[in-house]
């Protein structure tokens, strides 16, 4: 049985319009996903990344907040694991 510390990613952000909520979580999501390899982690594949969105009436935007999971492998190893799942690494 492998344990593993899972580690909690976020980013934080305003959006202006409605109609690009959807296109701007894909695009955040990927980012972060970029940003976890880059460190040496993968995404945890059994936690879904979790997007919270308020509308600030004051500024007229939405505020977002994107959390994602990862556990550690290792720079060189995360660009050949898409993630983790049950108690086991993923290859691509």
């Amino acid at each position: 049985m492998l344990k593993k510390t899972i580690r909690q990613f976020m980013t934080a952000g305003q959006i202006k319009s409605d109609r690009d909520i959807g296109r701007l979580r894909e695009v955040h999501e990927r980012l972060l996903l970029q940003d976890m390899e880059a460190r040496g982690y993968v995404p945890v594949l059994d936690m879904e990344s979790q997007w919270q969105i308020t509308y600030q009436e004051k500024k007229d935007a939405y505020g977002f907040t994107l959390i994602m999971f990862g556990v550690y492998l290792g720079k060189k190893k995360a660009l050949d694991y898409v993630g983790f799942s049950g108690q086991q690494f993923i290859k691509r």
